[in-house]
């Protein structure tokens, strides 16, 4: 009898264990995944700091002092292309990130975890929504020949893109605080 309960805690333990060593290497593998996108959003991140520099300095005080609008356009519209074609490389290296923070997060992984990857996922998700929205609203405001309609679009996507990163800023804030929380699972 005692040997037989030893025997059933030795199975129980072992499977236990396997359990744990399964978990593990899901752990392992959704790093895997994390790192991956790391390192995209880090290949991309080049790209969206010089795409926010350069539409800040082409939509700000200069096109504001210039007379002439469609020629404004019209003389910076390589700059303007410029732009939206690293608002669209951003945009792509931020949805290669997104879907290995999803892939990650169908893996059997702690649910904290798995909820800080859900998150990051949907955060990049916006961020690259974002730049893609840009890109195209670039293109757009390059076409339009109605002033009016011009200052229309500059304004709706101020709202929209100010809305668009609030969000992405709130679902990042939400993860960073899962990290917070629970730092025996985020191990530096």
């Amino acid at each position: 009898m005692f040997i037989k309960k030893i025997a059933i805690y030795g199975l129980v333990l072992a499977a236990a264990c396997g359990l744990l060593a399964a978990c593990g290497g899901q752990t392992d593998e959704a790093n895997k995944f994390i790192n991956e996108a790391n390192a995209a959003l880090d290949k991309s991140k080049p790209a969206t700091e010089k795409a926010d520099t350069m539409i800040n300095e082409l939509m700000g005080p200069n096109m504001v002092k210039a007379e002439d609008i469609e020629q404004y356009k019209t003389d910076n519209k390589a700059k303007f292309d410029e732009v939206a074609g690293l608002y669209e490389e951003s945009g792509k290296g931020m949805s290669e990130a997104v879907a290995k923070f999803e892939q990650a997060g169908k893996l059997k992984i702690d649910d904290k975890f798995k909820e800080y990857v859900n998150l990051k996922a949907q955060e990049f998700r916006k961020r690259a929504d974002r730049q893609k929205a840009m890109a195209t609203y670039i293109k757009a405001f390059l076409a339009e020949k109605d002033a009016a309609k011009s200052d229309q679009m500059v304004g709706d996507n101020n709202t929209k893109d100010a809305a668009a990163l609030k969000e992405a800023n709130e679902l990042g804030a939400k993860a960073e605080k899962i990290v917070k929380d629970n730092p025996s699972i985020f191990k530096n």
